[in-house]
Protein backbone atom coordinates (compact mmCIF):
# COMPACT_ATOMS: atom_id res chain seq x y z
CA UNK A 1 0.00 0.00 0.00
CA UNK A 2 1.00 3.78 -0.73
CA UNK A 3 3.10 4.65 1.77
CA UNK A 4 0.79 7.01 4.06
CA UNK A 5 3.64 7.88 6.86
CA UNK A 6 1.80 10.93 8.59
CA UNK A 7 3.84 14.19 9.21
CA UNK A 8 2.51 17.20 11.02
CA UNK A 9 4.35 19.61 13.10
CA UNK A 10 2.03 19.23 16.49
CA UNK A 11 3.48 15.48 15.82
CA UNK A 12 6.77 16.63 18.53
CA UNK A 13 6.92 14.33 21.71
CA UNK A 14 6.80 17.26 24.52
CA UNK A 15 7.95 16.58 27.84
CA UNK A 16 5.29 15.34 29.79
CA UNK A 17 3.95 17.70 32.23
CA UNK A 18 1.36 16.76 35.22
CA UNK A 19 -1.77 15.74 33.62
CA UNK A 20 -4.57 18.76 34.34
CA UNK A 21 -7.99 17.08 33.20
CA UNK A 22 -10.13 20.26 32.09
CA UNK A 23 -14.42 20.25 31.73
CA UNK A 24 -14.26 18.03 28.78
CA UNK A 25 -13.20 14.23 27.84
CA UNK A 26 -10.54 14.02 25.24
CA UNK A 27 -12.80 12.37 22.69
CA UNK A 28 -9.81 11.73 20.18
CA UNK A 29 -7.97 9.21 22.76
CA UNK A 30 -9.73 6.08 21.96
CA UNK A 31 -10.92 4.84 24.77
CA UNK A 32 -12.64 7.75 25.77
CA UNK A 33 -14.32 8.03 22.07
CA UNK A 34 -15.39 4.25 22.37
CA UNK A 35 -16.95 5.14 25.98
CA UNK A 36 -18.55 8.37 24.73
CA UNK A 37 -20.13 7.59 21.39
CA UNK A 38 -20.35 3.29 22.10
CA UNK A 39 -22.72 4.42 24.82
CA UNK A 40 -26.51 3.49 24.32
CA UNK A 41 -27.26 6.57 26.59
CA UNK A 42 -25.63 8.49 23.79
CA UNK A 43 -26.66 7.19 20.55
CA UNK A 44 -28.44 10.41 19.63
CA UNK A 45 -24.70 11.70 19.24
CA UNK A 46 -23.80 9.10 17.44
CA UNK A 47 -25.91 9.25 14.87
CA UNK A 48 -25.27 12.80 14.73
CA UNK A 49 -21.75 12.35 14.16
CA UNK A 50 -23.10 9.51 11.55
CA UNK A 51 -25.10 12.57 9.57
CA UNK A 52 -22.52 15.18 9.72
CA UNK A 53 -19.86 13.03 7.82
CA UNK A 54 -21.43 10.89 5.74
CA UNK A 55 -24.72 12.93 4.79
CA UNK A 56 -25.00 11.13 2.00
CA UNK A 57 -26.56 7.83 3.23
CA UNK A 58 -29.24 9.60 4.87
CA UNK A 59 -28.92 7.97 8.39
CA UNK A 60 -32.03 7.99 10.40
CA UNK A 61 -31.41 5.82 12.84
CA UNK A 62 -28.23 3.55 14.35
CA UNK A 63 -27.69 0.14 16.14
CA UNK A 64 -24.65 -0.91 17.62
CA UNK A 65 -23.44 -4.07 16.85
CA UNK A 66 -20.82 -6.13 18.59
CA UNK A 67 -17.71 -4.08 19.62
CA UNK A 68 -15.15 -7.29 19.30
CA UNK A 69 -14.51 -9.62 16.69
CA UNK A 70 -12.96 -13.13 17.60
CA UNK A 71 -10.43 -14.10 14.69
CA UNK A 72 -11.38 -17.44 13.35
CA UNK A 73 -7.41 -18.78 14.05
CA UNK A 74 -5.92 -18.83 16.95
CA UNK A 75 -2.27 -17.08 15.82
CA UNK A 76 -5.17 -14.20 14.67
CA UNK A 77 -5.53 -11.41 17.57
CA UNK A 78 -8.80 -10.03 17.98
CA UNK A 79 -10.12 -7.18 16.17
CA UNK A 80 -11.75 -4.61 19.01
CA UNK A 81 -13.57 -1.46 16.91
CA UNK A 82 -14.01 2.05 18.69
CA UNK A 83 -17.48 1.67 17.56
CA UNK A 84 -19.62 -0.72 14.96
CA UNK A 85 -23.23 0.28 14.02
CA UNK A 86 -25.55 -0.76 11.31
CA UNK A 87 -28.04 1.07 10.16
CA UNK A 88 -31.89 0.37 9.36
CA UNK A 89 -31.16 -0.18 5.68
CA UNK A 90 -28.51 -2.68 6.47
CA UNK A 91 -25.04 -0.93 6.24
CA UNK A 92 -22.27 -1.22 8.38
CA UNK A 93 -20.21 1.45 9.89
CA UNK A 94 -16.87 0.91 11.64
CA UNK A 95 -16.01 4.57 13.27
CA UNK A 96 -12.69 4.78 14.36
CA UNK A 97 -10.47 7.71 16.57
CA UNK A 98 -6.48 7.48 16.33
CA UNK A 99 -5.02 9.92 18.75
CA UNK A 100 -1.35 8.75 17.56
CA UNK A 101 0.14 8.86 14.26
CA UNK A 102 1.27 5.91 12.69
CA UNK A 103 3.10 4.27 9.22
CA UNK A 104 0.21 1.47 9.00
CA UNK A 105 -2.86 3.08 9.78
CA UNK A 106 -4.93 3.38 6.66
CA UNK A 107 -3.67 -0.63 6.40
CA UNK A 108 -5.49 -1.13 9.79
CA UNK A 109 -8.48 0.26 8.82
CA UNK A 110 -8.49 -1.80 5.04
CA UNK A 111 -7.93 -4.61 7.87
CA UNK A 112 -10.77 -3.88 9.93
CA UNK A 113 -13.10 -3.22 7.04
CA UNK A 114 -12.95 -6.99 6.09
CA UNK A 115 -14.53 -8.36 9.43
CA UNK A 116 -17.89 -6.61 8.66
CA UNK A 117 -17.77 -8.50 5.25
CA UNK A 118 -16.46 -11.73 6.04
CA UNK A 119 -19.56 -11.97 9.10
CA UNK A 120 -21.95 -11.00 6.04
CA UNK A 121 -20.62 -13.53 3.71
CA UNK A 122 -20.29 -16.51 6.44
CA UNK A 123 -24.20 -15.43 8.27
CA UNK A 124 -25.84 -15.16 5.05
CA UNK A 125 -26.57 -18.89 4.66
CA UNK A 126 -26.76 -19.19 1.23
CA UNK A 127 -23.76 -19.64 -1.54
CA UNK A 128 -23.63 -15.99 -2.76
CA UNK A 129 -21.27 -13.02 -2.37
CA UNK A 130 -23.78 -10.21 -2.15
CA UNK A 131 -22.52 -7.34 0.11
CA UNK A 132 -24.29 -4.85 2.17
CA UNK A 133 -22.10 -1.62 2.03
CA UNK A 134 -19.40 -1.15 4.87
CA UNK A 135 -18.32 2.09 5.35
CA UNK A 136 -15.08 2.91 7.66
CA UNK A 137 -14.95 6.20 9.18
CA UNK A 138 -11.95 7.47 10.62
CA UNK A 139 -11.00 10.24 12.62
CA UNK A 140 -7.16 11.21 13.28
CA UNK A 141 -5.60 13.74 15.74
CA UNK A 142 -3.04 14.22 12.71
CA UNK A 143 -2.52 14.35 9.25
CA UNK A 144 -2.16 11.98 6.55
CA UNK A 145 0.78 12.72 3.84
CA UNK A 146 -0.96 12.51 -0.16
CA UNK A 147 0.29 13.27 -3.31
CA UNK A 148 2.31 17.03 -3.78
CA UNK A 149 -0.61 18.07 -5.56
CA UNK A 150 -3.27 17.92 -2.32
CA UNK A 151 -5.30 20.47 -0.91
CA UNK A 152 -3.25 21.13 2.39
CA UNK A 153 -6.40 22.56 4.00
CA UNK A 154 -8.62 19.40 2.87
CA UNK A 155 -9.50 17.89 6.10
CA UNK A 156 -11.99 15.41 4.72
CA UNK A 157 -11.19 12.28 1.98
CA UNK A 158 -13.33 9.96 0.75
CA UNK A 159 -11.54 6.24 -0.79
CA UNK A 160 -13.70 3.25 -2.86
CA UNK A 161 -12.50 1.09 -5.03
CA UNK A 162 -12.48 2.38 -8.60
CA UNK A 163 -10.53 1.54 -12.24
CA UNK A 164 -7.34 3.00 -12.72
CA UNK A 165 -7.84 4.63 -15.90
CA UNK A 166 -11.64 6.16 -15.66
CA UNK A 167 -12.44 5.80 -11.84
CA UNK A 168 -15.38 3.76 -12.67
CA UNK A 169 -16.61 2.17 -9.45
CA UNK A 170 -16.16 -1.80 -9.46
CA UNK A 171 -18.49 -1.95 -6.30
CA UNK A 172 -20.64 0.21 -3.43
CA UNK A 173 -19.63 -2.42 -0.75
CA UNK A 174 -16.67 -0.87 0.97
CA UNK A 175 -15.98 2.75 1.24
CA UNK A 176 -13.60 4.84 3.09
CA UNK A 177 -13.80 8.12 5.02
CA UNK A 178 -11.22 9.86 7.16
CA UNK A 179 -11.70 13.00 8.38
CA UNK A 180 -8.04 14.44 9.53
CA UNK A 181 -8.40 16.93 12.83
CA UNK A 182 -4.71 17.73 12.18
CA UNK A 183 -4.95 19.36 9.30
CA UNK A 184 -8.07 21.41 11.07
CA UNK A 185 -6.48 24.84 11.98
CA UNK A 186 -9.54 27.38 12.88
CA UNK A 187 -9.68 28.98 16.01
CA UNK A 188 -13.02 29.17 17.95
CA UNK A 189 -13.49 32.67 16.55
CA UNK A 190 -13.22 31.54 12.98
CA UNK A 191 -15.72 28.63 13.27
CA UNK A 192 -18.58 29.22 10.54
CA UNK A 193 -20.39 26.20 10.21
CA UNK A 194 -21.98 23.57 12.50
CA UNK A 195 -19.08 20.63 11.03
CA UNK A 196 -16.59 23.95 11.76
CA UNK A 197 -17.98 22.88 15.73
CA UNK A 198 -17.70 19.34 15.26
CA UNK A 199 -14.26 19.12 14.15
CA UNK A 200 -12.95 21.61 16.57
CA UNK A 201 -15.07 19.87 19.40
CA UNK A 202 -13.27 16.43 18.17
CA UNK A 203 -10.10 17.85 17.91
CA UNK A 204 -9.80 20.60 21.40
CA UNK A 205 -12.24 19.71 23.68
CA UNK A 206 -9.59 17.65 26.12
CA UNK A 207 -7.02 20.55 25.91
CA UNK A 208 -9.79 23.11 27.02
CA UNK A 209 -9.91 25.01 30.14
CA UNK A 210 -12.99 26.45 30.15
CA UNK A 211 -16.31 25.76 28.65
CA UNK A 212 -17.51 26.34 25.21
CA UNK A 213 -20.47 28.55 24.37
CA UNK A 214 -22.35 27.69 20.80
CA UNK A 215 -22.81 31.17 18.88
CA UNK A 216 -25.01 28.96 16.18
CA UNK A 217 -28.45 28.44 15.94
CA UNK A 218 -27.96 25.88 13.07
CA UNK A 219 -27.17 22.26 14.47
CA UNK A 220 -26.92 24.51 17.68
CA UNK A 221 -29.35 22.02 19.70
CA UNK A 222 -27.13 18.87 19.35
CA UNK A 223 -23.73 20.61 19.37
CA UNK A 224 -25.06 21.80 22.96
CA UNK A 225 -25.90 18.78 23.84
CA UNK A 226 -22.64 16.92 22.64
CA UNK A 227 -20.72 19.90 25.02
CA UNK A 228 -23.37 19.11 28.18
CA UNK A 229 -22.59 15.21 27.48
CA UNK A 230 -18.97 15.36 27.37
CA UNK A 231 -18.25 17.15 30.54
CA UNK A 232 -16.78 15.10 32.64
CA UNK A 233 -18.44 15.87 35.62
CA UNK A 234 -21.58 14.85 33.89
CA UNK A 235 -20.56 11.43 33.58
CA UNK A 236 -21.78 8.60 35.86
CA UNK A 237 -19.37 7.13 38.73
CA UNK A 238 -18.66 4.04 36.52
CA UNK A 239 -17.60 5.95 33.06
CA UNK A 240 -15.92 8.73 35.27
CA UNK A 241 -13.83 5.83 37.10
CA UNK A 242 -13.07 4.40 33.72
CA UNK A 243 -12.06 8.00 31.92
CA UNK A 244 -10.01 8.90 34.72
CA UNK A 245 -8.30 5.29 34.09
CA UNK A 246 -8.08 5.71 30.20
CA UNK A 247 -6.52 9.64 31.02
CA UNK A 248 -3.82 7.83 33.10
CA UNK A 249 -3.20 5.48 30.74
CA UNK A 250 -2.67 8.12 28.26
CA UNK A 251 -0.44 10.34 30.35
CA UNK A 252 1.93 7.00 30.62
CA UNK A 253 2.31 6.43 27.61
CA UNK A 254 2.93 9.91 26.59
CA UNK A 255 5.91 9.84 29.41
CA UNK A 256 7.27 6.30 28.60
CA UNK A 257 7.27 7.95 24.59
CA UNK A 258 9.04 10.80 25.64
CA UNK A 259 11.40 9.09 27.91
CA UNK A 260 12.03 6.65 25.15
CA UNK A 261 12.95 9.51 22.81
CA UNK A 262 15.56 11.66 25.31
CA UNK A 263 17.02 8.27 25.86
CA UNK A 264 17.27 7.54 22.29
CA UNK A 265 18.71 11.31 21.82
CA UNK A 266 21.11 10.52 24.25
CA UNK A 267 22.34 7.26 22.90
CA UNK A 268 22.67 8.18 19.37
CA UNK A 269 24.56 11.81 20.38
CA UNK A 270 26.86 9.26 22.64
CA UNK A 271 26.88 7.54 19.46
CA UNK A 272 27.97 10.00 17.03
CA UNK A 273 30.19 11.15 19.68
CA UNK A 274 32.12 7.88 19.71
CA UNK A 275 32.22 7.31 15.39
CA UNK A 276 33.72 11.06 15.25
CA UNK A 277 36.28 9.95 17.76
CA UNK A 278 37.12 6.73 15.74
CA UNK A 279 37.32 9.00 12.41
CA UNK A 280 39.44 11.71 13.77
CA UNK A 281 41.87 8.85 15.24
CA UNK A 282 42.22 7.14 11.81
CA UNK A 283 43.13 10.64 10.14
CA UNK A 284 46.23 10.35 13.35
CA UNK A 285 46.94 7.09 12.85
CA UNK A 286 47.07 7.25 8.67
CA UNK A 287 49.40 10.43 9.62
CA UNK A 288 51.90 8.22 11.64
CA UNK A 289 51.04 9.64 15.21
CA UNK A 290 51.93 7.34 17.98
CA UNK A 291 49.01 5.15 19.26
CA UNK A 292 49.78 6.59 22.76
CA UNK A 293 49.40 10.30 21.79
CA UNK A 294 46.05 9.32 19.62
CA UNK A 295 44.74 7.92 22.75
CA UNK A 296 45.59 11.02 24.87
CA UNK A 297 43.49 13.35 22.17
CA UNK A 298 40.64 11.34 21.55
CA UNK A 299 40.05 9.77 24.98
CA UNK A 300 39.96 6.13 22.95
CA UNK A 301 41.41 2.94 24.49
CA UNK A 302 44.52 1.76 23.06
CA UNK A 303 42.27 -1.86 21.97
CA UNK A 304 40.10 0.67 20.26
CA UNK A 305 42.73 2.27 18.35
CA UNK A 306 44.08 -0.67 17.03
CA UNK A 307 41.44 -2.23 16.00
CA UNK A 308 41.08 0.83 13.45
Amino acid sequence: MKNFVTRVPSAKIEEPREARLGPYVDLMIDRNFKLFFGSQKRKDLLLALLQEFLPELNIVSVELGPQEHIGRDEDLVNSVFDVNCTTTDGRTIVVEAQYNARPDYLDRMLYYSTWPIDEQVHSGGSNNYFLDDVYVLSFTKFALVHDEDWDGAKVISSYSIREDSNGERMTEALHFRYVELGRFLKTEKELESAQDWWLYILKNAGSLSEELQIRLSEGGDILKRLLEAARAEGMDKKEKNEYFKNMRNAFDIKSEKWFAREDGIKEGMAKGKAEGKAEVAKELKALGINPEQIAKATGLSAEAIAAL
